[in-house]
């Protein structure tokens, strides 16, 4: 079996005074009964929903994180074994044999390899328009992708197979090195037929469900908190240190600030780095978390009647390229965590190779005098500017990079329309339906690959194409094919392709997720994908 790539993850650490513990609750000392511990925790939008195939955005991950138990997880130092007791691969790395560890559903019913196969026939009902990582078993798995849709259990090509209670195996159409990354996804989730439907995503938005992982939740209010009971049936409940889990809904970044300076929550995943980085009472609280690009995607998939809108043409996209001065939007953040990007890849992704980006090297330069180049060989200028619309979903964060693009855009010939919405509604237009011009994008990495990124631009991926050509999926295909080096410098050729020749997304930054958290308490587990999970959290004394 080739050895999976490693990630280098640098986590932007700063140490100083230890701030307050929240609003929790410890063990009383002695005596025989104790106050529950509670962890309180937020999150900077609502869940789009909570079936784990659909929820897989950064925010909905940091809900479904902690009710389920994957075979393999995502932690600081890339992927690592969970419910997989052990695992094999065949000789043509095209089978693998997973044994589960014993595990108890939340309503003491055992997890079975059958509970992980159907998770998998559930999230293929659901189909990839609604579950956007389908693509991880359409694109892998023997017969999978004959039946995204089927709402029907029996699935005789499926290569996904209950051995015995205890085993699961997998056959793939080809050799992935990097599968066991996969199985983290929510689309490999173990479900129930008694709880769960076939070709149904909202069953999970209700309490009543049992769940395998960490904790089962009490209560949902998607739009306000969601409680959760420790699920004392599962495996490793007795290295889980808390009771009670508090998931709390604050959009605002300020208003989270506050909201961890008062107590009220024990971690904040979404806080403003320039503004907690400058504060040395929150010292020992402040991190940043995940490889993450922050980019411009542009809606230019020739659909055959799109032709006469502006982002069609290749001289424009160039134009808003080399428009951008990437350092100015850093110095702007000021947050420390926030470093130019020039490719799309960004950096943290190692291989044999050495660093992903490092080796691809840079694909633009800031050159505004280039760009009315570009921009009059599409007919435009400073006297004729282009009209466009960006869209993106609104925080202060976005409004900030939006108001230095508009600024710098328009310098060279372009005038900016700035658009927003709540976030499942700019979601829902960006990716679903497809509406819009050229709209703020980010990625973190979901897996140690680079084809984590460079996979979003092929058409299998996209549940709306707006991005990537047949071309570019050729170039992908032939990647699929490869391994090593060689595989290696196919993706490099997709990279560039993508982001130097045909300009169809503009990379802007790559940054690390800012939060805050208690140092009352320890066991957070924060991943390169941006997000944390909550199992092993405990009071620190």
């Amino acid at each position: 079996m080739k050895k999976l790539l490693v990630l280098v993850l640098t986590l932007f650490m700063v140490v100083g005074l230890a701030a307050c513990s929240g609003g929790s609750t410890t063990p009383t000392d002695g005596g025989d009964t104790a106050t529950p511990v509670t962890y309180t925790y937020a999150i900077g939008d609502q869940p789009s929903y909570m079936d784990p195939a659909v929820a897989t955005d950064s925010i909905g991950s940091y809900v479904i994180n902690q009710m389920f138990f994957p075979m393999f997880y995502l932690g600081p130092d890339g992927i690592t074994p969970a419910a997989a007791e052990s695992y094999e691969v065949s000789d043509d790395n095209l089978t693998y044999t997973i044994k589960l560890v014993e595990n108890y559903w939340s309503d003491g019913q055992k997890v079975t390899a059958d509970d992980y196969v159907y998770g998998v026939k559930h999230a293929l009902s659901i189909g990839g328009a609604e579950a956007s990582y389908l693509s991880w078993v359409t694109d892998y798995v023997v017969g999978a992708a004959q039946y995204e849709y089927s709402t029907s259990t029996d699935m005789p090509e499926l290569g996904v197979v209950a051995l015995d209670e205890n085993t699961v195996q997998i056959t793939l159409m080809k050799e992935v090195p990097f599968f066991t990354s996969l199985l983290w996804g929510g689309v490999y989730y173990p479900l129930r037929e008694d709880f769960a439907p076939m070709g149904d995503y909202t069953w999970a938005d209700t309490v009543g469900y049992p769940m395998c992982g960490a904790y089962y939740p009490t209560y949902i209010d998607r739009a306000d908190k969601i409680e959760f009971a420790k699920n004392e049936n599962w495996v490793w409940a007795d290295q889980c240190g808390v009771d009670v889990l508090v998931c709390k809904v604050i959009a605002d970044m300020d208003a989270e600030l506050m909201a961890f300076q008062s107590g009220e929550i024990d971690y904040a995943s979404s806080v403003e780095a320039a503004t907690v980085s400058k504060m040395p009472e929150l010292a020992d609280n402040f991190f940043a978390t995940g490889v993450i690009n922050y980019y411009i995607e542009f809606n230019c998939y020739d659909n055959g009647t799109n032709s006469d809108d502006p982002m069609m043409d290749v001289n424009v996209r160039k134009a808003i390229q080399y428009g951008i001065d990437r350092e100015a939007i850093c110095a702007a953040r000021d947050d420390g965590v926030t470093f130019p990007l020039y490719g799309f890849v960004p950096s943290g992704l190692v291989a044999d190779e050495g660093d992903f980006r490092a080796v691809g090297g840079d694909y633009m330069s800031y050159d505004p005098d280039l760009a009315k180049e570009y921009l009059a060989a599409a007919g435009y200028s400073v006297d004729n500017p282009l009209q466009l619309e960006y869209y993106y979903n609104q925080n202060s964060a976005h409004d900030l990079v939006a108001a230095v693009l508009k600024e710098q855009l328009k310098a060279i010939g372009i005038e900016l329309t700035l658009k927003t919405a709540d976030v499942r509604t700019f979601f829902a237009d960006r990716d679903e339906n497809g509406n819009f011009q050229i709209a703020r994008g980010a990625m973190s990495a979901d897996y140690s690959d680079p084809l984590a990124y460079l996979d979003m631009a092929t058409t299998t991926f996209q549940m709306n194409k707006c991005w990537g050509d047949d071309y570019y999926d050729e170039i992908m295909l032939t990647a699929a094919s490869q391994s090593g080096q060689e595989r290696m410098d196919t993706l490099h050729a997709a990279e560039k392709y993508l982001v130097e020749e045909t300009a169809q997304v503009c990379p802007l930054f790559e940054y690390g997720s800012a939060c805050l958290k208690s140092t009352a308490f320890t066991g957070d587990i924060d991943n390169m994908q941006g997000n944390s999970i909550f199992w092993f959290v405990k009071p620190a004394n």
